[in-house]
Formats: structure tokens, sequence, C-alpha cells
């Protein structure tokens, strides 16, 4: 019976052993991630996408890399200063990078700790420091700037270390920032001033309308006025005009009519019967009525 019950543990040890042994001669690479094979220690340049692979169990290994979209958070505040060396302090960074599939075998093969270290602080953190000295401050307090400095700057960091094309950097989001006290002093002070130039602004602006608006109402005014002048003038020289046709075809007709009996007759009905004094000689004046009047006796 004692014999029978070691045979039976026996065999079933053998087959526990065998299933663990069928098992681990296959290893499934899920989405997400390549798969990298190594032998004896030696890691093999070929990449594995998603799928099952079969290895030699004890012998052969496959290392499962991850390529998806990665967030690492830092934490830890990092100090960096302006091009005009104002102080800027930056925390709770998260980085959003992805690595490249075909360089997979790479990354294994020279970084250790690749889960968490390639992309590590001391690039983040000398990567933020470079973008810093890239702006003037009021573009270091303006996120859009700095992240976007960042990113370049992160990108670069890593291209150095790894080579061209290992690691992408896709975003860095700084979640807080800080400053020197007097510089907030001077964003305040600046705000202010801001607020109050925006107001001046406006009233120059207000009031620049109404001056055109009234410009614009004296030229309507002065032409309305110079219309009329020139409507009035048109009226008078028109009057005149017909006024002077009118003359001129009473002259003409008047021309017309005189003879020269008509002449003599309005000459003598006009004489007052006086007859003129005429100028003798050396400066003599003569009044020839009497004269008339002796002969009229």
């Amino acid at each position: 019976m004692k014999k029978t019950t070691k045979t039976i543990a026996v065999i079933a040890l053998v087959i526990v052993l065998g299933i663990v042994i069928i098992l681990s001669t296959f290893t499934i690479v899920p989405s997400g991630y390549v798969g990298v094979k190594v032998t004896m220690g030696q890691i093999s340049d070929e990449v594995m996408t998603s799928g099952t692979y079969l290895h030699i169990p004890f012998i052969q290994s496959i290392t499962k890399v991850l390529t998806k979209q990665t967030d690492q958070v830092y934490p830890d505040s990092i100090w960096g200063e302006s091009s005009e060396q104002t102080a800027v302090y930056m925390s709770n960074i998260t980085v959003t990078y992805k690595l490249n599939p075909e360089m997979a075998a790479y990354v294994v093969k020279n970084v250790a700790n690749y889960s968490e270290d390639l992309v590590n602080v001391t690039l983040v953190s000398s990567a933020l420091k470079a973008a810093a000295r890239t702006l003037e401050t009021p573009l270091v307090t303006n996120r859009s700037y700095i992240e976007s400095a960042a990113v370049d700057s992160l990108q670069s960091a890593v291209d150095n270390k790894y080579g061209a094309n290992v690691v992408t950097i896709l975003n860095v989001n700084i979640n807080d920032m800080d400053f020197e006290e007097s510089y907030q002093n001077a964003i305040a002070e600046r705000q202010l001033a801001e607020q109050a130039y925006q107001k001046q602004a406006i009233e120059n602006k207000t009031a620049l309308e109404k001056a055109e608006a009234d410009k614009q109402v004296a030229i309507t005014n002065a032409e309305a006025k110079a219309e009329a002048d020139k409507i009035e003038a048109e009226a008078q020289a028109e009057i005149v005009r017909i006024a002077a046709e009118a003359q001129a075809e009473a002259n003409h007709k008047l021309a017309e009519s005189l003879t020269e009996q008509l002449v003599q007759y309005q000459m003598i009905e006009a004489w007052d019967g006086k007859l003129p004094v005429v100028s003798g000689s050396q400066g003599t004046l003569m009044d020839i009525s009497g004269l008339l009047s002796d002969t009229d006796e």
C-alpha cells in the first residue's frame, strides 16, 4: 500500500514538472510590448512583435519591453534660471515619452533598469534648466513657452545619450511653478500697469472716436452750407443774367425806335431855355443870353 502511494506521488510530480517545462517553453508577448530573446545571458538583436513564441526552457528567456506611450512623474523640485537670471522653481513634472520598438534590444543591452531610468531625473532636470535659460523672464512664467522649450531640450538630451530615433519625447507638463518673491511683486506691479494702460487705451480710443464723429459732422455741415451757398450764388447770378438780358433787349428796342427828329424833339423838351455860357479869348467868359433878349425886342 505504501509503495503504491509513493509511486502515485512520483508520477504526479513528474506530470507537474512536465507541465511546468512545457509551459516554460512558451512566452506570450502582449500588445503594446515587444520581446527580446536572451540565451544564457546573451541578448539577441532580434525584436519580437506581439504574439506567442517557443524557446528552450531554463536556457532561453524572452524579455518583454513596453513600447506604449509612457507617463513618468518627477515629484522633486527643479531649480533653474531665465536668461535674465530670474530664479524659477518647477516641481511635479510629468514627462510623456515612447520607446521606438525597433530599438528595444539596444535599450535592454545598454540601459540598466530601463523601465524606470530610460528618461531619468538627471536628464529631465538638466533639460529643464537648459530650457529656462533660453527664455526671457516673461516667457519663463508662461507654461506654453517653458513646456515647449523643455520638450525640445529633453529630446536633444536623450538623443545625445542614446542616439537619434531611440526615445521620442511627446510632452512635458510642469504642474507647479514658483518664482522669486521680488519677481512675483514685479509681476503684480506689471499687471496693475497693464490694467491702467488698457483703461487709458480704451479712454483714448473713445475720445478719438468721438473726435472723428464730431469731425465728420462738421465736414457734413460745411459741405451742406457750401452747397447751399453755391445754389444761392447760382440763383443770384441767374437773376442778374435775366435782368441784363432784359435791359439789353429794351435798349435794343429803344435804339431801333429813335429817329433824328425824335432826338431833336427830346432835346428841345429837355432844354430849360438858358443858353450856355461860352469862353472867349484870354480866359474871358461870355453870356449870350442878353443878346438873345436884345434881338427879341
